[in-house]
């Protein structure tokens, strides 16, 4: 394996600001909702029953409004109480274009109003992150012209990576600002999962269908001095405020389980398989992919007092629990978003790391992601404040 490296040029994250539709469902809606559907056994309504009760998830948020509407004023599905024929994957990407637009300068907005101490005429470069829909321009070109920035700003897509992208994205931030001490970079995510929802039988379908919901992040990438701050053009960040400082990433993908987690697109959706291994798979291998990940510098797990699994599911986080012979509130920023949000992808990592930077706690902290491949992708970040 190729080992990652430390760097000595200090690059932290500045702040996170996270969107959701103004739309949620509770998991009992849900589940009595897909009961009511034709396409499913009465074996099978079972099984939804049970795996709903399980996610360990209250509540999710989604941009299509009509589960609460009569089929008459349905906007998005066919006017019927069976939601046939499935909407196509044209109106699903309309809808994507539409809201991934609104809910990405939402997050944005809401980010530099809280003041991170970079504004958004000194951003540089900005990376977004997306993998449920597609369109050229992107809402990349509409955060542009809606927030005033540069028309010189460079501008990168990491697209269909699926829940672990969040971490390209940091780890090409962090190597922009090495290289470049004025840069100041602005990573904005959309996930608008519940648009590719379909009534498949597939138990595969059924889970997917079960944990993945719409939601937007955004944060601010700089470089820091622990002697003055940050370095914007305009002058210092805020002092007295917590950061998170990248320090070290590490990439690993699992051999013979490329087949547990798949995204492809589909004849109507993007079809979304989440095999039921996967928190044995994951369980199995989050030891190690941290000991590799603690190698460079010297250092072992009781060196890591926070920790920000993403929380694909209730079972991926008590499975690495158990694994990690971590103590029972260890995962509480994990289990919380999961237990608020559900599964929005590549977002879901930067809605925990936004609840630690609202915390109390700093120190050392290990955050990790888990993908199509099967792909874990970690880093080790240090909170300051």
């Amino acid at each position: 394996m190729m080992k990652s490296t430390v760097g000595s040029e200090n690059v932290a994250i500045y702040g996170v600001a996270t969107a959701v539709p103004e739309t949620s469902y509770s998991q009992e809606f849900t589940s009595q909702f897909f009961q009511h559907l034709n396409a499913y056994s009465d074996k099978q309504k079972r099984f939804l029953r049970l795996l709903y009760r399980n996610t360990g998830i209250d509540e999710r948020y989604s941009v299509i409004e009509d589960y609460r509407k009569e089929p008459a004023d349905y906007q998005f599905f066919p006017k019927n109480d069976q939601l046939m024929p499935e909407p196509g994957l044209e109106a699903r990407n309309d809808m994507y274009i539409r809201e991934s637009n609104r809910l990405s300068e939402r997050s944005v907005r809401d980010l530099f109003a809280s003041d991170p101490g970079i504004t958004p005429e000194e951003i540089t470069h900005l990376i977004t992150v997306s993998c449920t829909g597609f369109s050229a321009p992107g809402f990349d070109f509409h955060l542009v012209k809606a927030l005033g920035l540069s028309l010189s700003v460079h501008r990168y897509h990491i697209g269909f990576m699926g829940c672990y992208a969040a971490f390209p994205a940091l780890k090409l931030a962090r190597d922009i600002c090495r290289a470049d001490s004025t840069a100041r970079v602005l990573i904005s995510i959309v996930e608008l999962c519940s648009l590719h929802i379909q009534q498949k039988t597939d138990s595969d379908f059924m889970i997917a269908n079960a944990l993945f919901a719409d939601g937007a992040a955004a944060a601010v990438v700089a470089q820091f001095s622990l002697k003055n701050g940050a370095r914007p053009r305009s002058g210092s960040a805020p002092r007295n405020r917590s950061l998170l400082l990248l320090e070290n990433f590490i990439s690993r993908i699992i051999p013979g389980s490329e087949t547990d987690m798949a995204w492809k697109i589909g004849q109507n959706a993007f079809d979304m398989r989440l095999s039921s291994y996967v928190p044995e798979i994951i369980g199995t291998n989050i030891a190690s992919v941290v000991d590799d990940l603690l190698k460079p510098t010297g250092s072992t797990r009781d060196a890591i007092n926070i920790w920000a699994i993403h929380p694909g599911g209730r079972a991926i986080l008590d499975r690495s629990h158990r694994s990690l012979g971590l103590p029972m509130d260890s995962l509480h920023h994990s289990y919380d978003i999961l237990r608020r949000y559900g599964n929005m992808s590549s977002a879901t990592i930067f809605f925990v790391l936004k609840s630690i930077l609202d915390g109390d706690e700093s120190g050392m902290c290990f955050a990790c992601a888990f993908g199509p491949g099967l792909t874990v992708e970690a880093g080790l970040l240090r909170k300051t404040g």
